[in-house]
């Protein structure tokens, strides 16, 4: 029997029955938003290759402009302006005059509506409300589709899509209007907005002296040898010790010994390559993901290998070496888990990981792996890490949005270590958790932690966006 609720944008009531979280309305040709508790639970698969989304062109490309949208925030909000313009109208293809209005809309704190974000024939534009929560309604987002051109199965894809950008966007949006009143304390100040300010100072107690020791740090802003301009992605030979540094855009990666001391650096791509994961294994090797993944020798950072994203993968976003050598990576939009085996073959896939359990979407997820090749994902805009299985079986659920120990604001990033337990960053520093998922204690940090990863003497290393890299000696508890 289907379920009946009211179109928002002309009032006419709509039947829905299924899982799908957009159905367009028949009165007005508006897509709509199904509303969460009449939505049914999807479906869980780990069989590889039965996920896909023909039709909606680059799909991989339209998910990094979504998240580059940030970078002209931040470009704005710090007086930056003719960069940010420069940015978007990069990113957007808009003009000089719309990527203005645009960019001092983002510095003052206000929404804007995005558009000139295409797939196959489609153009959508996103309305985005900043209101209270109690004003705040379920957003309608229009998409005019070609109906000769496009199916209803791809119209209603590229819907979800859409509706997983906007969440991104509004993240992005409401933080600066907000920002004033977390660090001045007002208390009416809604939840959501509560995130990403990791030079705010919390109450969150820090680990016992002698838990999580600085033994290292070196780096500092710039572009020659041993200095960064954005480290995010972080890797460490098991073997040698060796670091492997990566800023976020630029297609530069770094190689140190373990005491820091620079030793060459290669290029990935070009100038304006965004490196979203980095990893290495026992062999030397080092894994790049760009989109695709690219295998370099880290002794002399001669490229090896590529393995490349297929039309069911759209990118590769992040990607960890196993104990056994197989790489796990994160595609198809965000969620997807994919196993490779060691010539880069797909072994197996957990499609849509993250909203097969929560039901909610997920744009940008971070993945780890422990020694026994269980698998935890992040989903940073779910603020939670889920467990699964090698067989892909899902095990439990962890973390949730707020400002208690355990909870998350925008967390950014996963790392396991030898004994199990689980570090994850967010603007409180990094949350530490036990292999069930039990909360630890936290590792206070100067600044904010983008990427983590492990030796196998059980050294924690990180990056961080003060242009520091960080070695951290963890004493067993």
């Amino acid at each position: 029997m289907p379920n009946t609720f009211n179109c928002p944008n002309c009032g006419a009531p709509l039947d829905y029955h299924g899982s799908d979280p957009i159905i367009r309305c028949p009165y007005c040709n508006t897509s709509v938003v199904v509303p969460d508790n009449l939505r049914a639970t999807p479906s869980f698969s780990s069989q590889p290759h039965n996920f896909t989304l023909s039709g909606a062109g680059d799909m991989g490309a339209l998910i990094q402009k979504a998240r580059r949208i940030k970078d002209v925030k931040d470009l704005a909000q710090s007086g930056k302006l003719d960069e940010a313009v420069s940015l978007y109208r990069e990113i957007t293809d808009s003009s000089h005059s719309e990527a203005e209005a645009a960019v001092q809309a983002l510095a003052q704190g206000r929404p804007i509506t995005l558009t000139n974000f295409s797939a196959a024939d489609v153009t959508a534009q996103v309305r985005q409300y900043v209101a209270a929560p109690a004003q705040m309604q379920t957003p309608v987002i229009q998409v005019q589709t070609p109906v000769a051109k496009t199916s209803n199965r791809t119209g209603c894809l590229i819907g979800c899509f859409i509706v997983a950008l906007t969440l991104f966007i509004l993240a992005v949006t409401l933080i600066p209007i907000f920002a004033g009143s977390m660090l001045s304390g007002d208390q009416n100040m809604p939840a959501i907005v509560q995130t990403i300010l990791p030079a705010v100072s919390t109450s969150m107690p820090a680990l016992p002296h002698g838990f999580a020791q600085q033994e290292l740090s070196f780096g500092g802003e710039g572009t020659g040898p041993g200095l960064f301009t954005d480290p995010r992605a972080i890797a460490v030979d098991p073997a040698s010790g060796n670091i492997y540094v990566a800023d976020y855009e630029g297609g530069r990666v770094q190689a140190f010994d373990a005491q820091g001391k620079f030793i060459t650096q290669w290029q990935v791509g070009d100038k304006k390559t965004i490196i979203m994961g980095m990893t290495a294994d026992h062999k030397g090797n080092v894994f790049v993901a760009t989109g695709d993944i690219y295998r370099y020798d880290g002794s002399t950072g001669k490229l090896l290998d590529q393995i490349k994203a297929d039309d069911t993968i759209f990118t590769y976003d992040d990607v960890v070496a196993a104990a056994d050598g197989t790489l796990y990576a994160i595609g198809g939009g965000g969620e997807t888990v994919i196993h490779l085996d060691t010539n880069g073959k797909i072994i197996s896939t957990i499609p849509n990981a993250v909203s097969t359990v929560s039901g909610d979407s997920e744009l940008d997820s971070k993945i780890a792996v422990d020694g026994e090749n269980n698998v935890y994902l992040l989903g940073t805009f779910n603020n939670a890490v889920f467990k699964f299985a090698p067989s892909g079986k899902y095990l439990n659920k962890f973390g949730s949005d707020g400002d208690q120990p355990g909870q998350f604001r925008a967390p950014d990033t996963i790392a396991v270590d030898g004994q199990g337990n689980v570090y994850v960053s967010d603007f409180k520093g990094i949350q530490v958790f036990d292999k069930d998922g039990r909360y630890v204690d936290v590792i206070s940090l100067d600044g904010a932690c983008f990427g983590m990863a492990f030796d196998d003497q059980g050294k924690l290393y990180i990056t961080t966006n003060v242009n520091k890299i960080i070695r951290f000696a963890i004493s067993k508890k």
